[in-house]
């Protein structure tokens, strides 16, 4: 299926820019990479589609960044509320603007800080890969105990 610049299908990933995770601090586990841009990114702890993060227990870090696939975001946002009520530790989700507009977002996210960029992001296909912009736009959720929104300049 094609939106927009990007071509989506089963095989495909796209990776979030490092200047984009770098503004928000560092990180020590991403449930969601690959080994390659985990070490571009600088996190130490990750999983791959392979070790799938979803199984992984994430209560032993403190900082988590999550661009999970977005066919698996239902999964990984409550994996990440399961991790916020069991730790209060910081974690970051990259998800399409589209998905807070749904009953199974407002069912499972208990409140959060909502980054919302004043443009598309540029994804990249694969590490260091050529940059595109989806027909959608994304946000950056910090899950916390109350709701807030923040406007971000890319």
């Amino acid at each position: 299926m094609s939106r927009g610049a990007i071509n989506f299908s089963s095989n495909d990933e796209y990776f979030t820019p490092k200047w984009l995770v770098d503004r928000f601090g560092k990180f020590d586990y991403d449930p969601a990479t690959t080994r390659e841009k985990s070490e571009e990114l600088g996190i130490e702890n990750y999983d791959t589609i392979e070790t799938n993060g979803l199984n992984s227990d994430w209560t032993k870090y403190k900082r988590i960044w999550v661009n999970p696939p977005f066919t698996l975001k239902n999964e990984f946002l409550e994996k990440a509320q399961e991790y916020y009520t069991a730790t209060g530790g910081d974690i970051y989700l990259l998800l399409p603007i589209s998905y807070l507009t749904t009953r199974k977002f407002h069912e499972t996210c208990g409140g959060g800080c909502i980054y919302i960029p004043n443009g598309r992001i540029k994804f990249e296909n694969g590490v260091g890969g050529d940059v595109k912009s989806p027909a959608f736009g994304s946000i950056i959720l910090k899950i916390d105990n109350k709701w807030s929104i923040r406007i971000m300049t890319i």
